[in-house]
């Protein structure tokens, strides 16, 4: 199946927007555990989303791939809503 990356991403973007809260900056920020098992029935690849977002600009995360739990309580943030 193709891919669409600008819908996955917007579908990423609206689930940190929903399920995460603002930080200090007022950025929207979640843990990774917690946005894994909130997009797992619509984001079939996160891990591919979430790189493109960060390629993008549009989110930021410190680890180089996410992975399940040793990063659960990594922050994605976005950058760009």
């Amino acid at each position: 199946p193709i891919v669409n990356t600008s819908e996955e991403i917007t579908i990423l973007k609206d689930a940190i927007k929903d399920y995460g809260t603002k930080d200090s900056k007022g950025r929207y920020t979640i843990a990774y555990g917690v946005l894994f098992d909130k997009t797992a029935n619509t984001l079939e690849a996160l891990n591919g989303t979430l790189r493109a977002a960060k390629r993008q600009g549009k989110v930021a995360f410190s680890a180089e791939l996410l992975m399940m739990p040793r990063h659960k309580d990594e922050q994605v943030v976005l950058l760009e809503e």
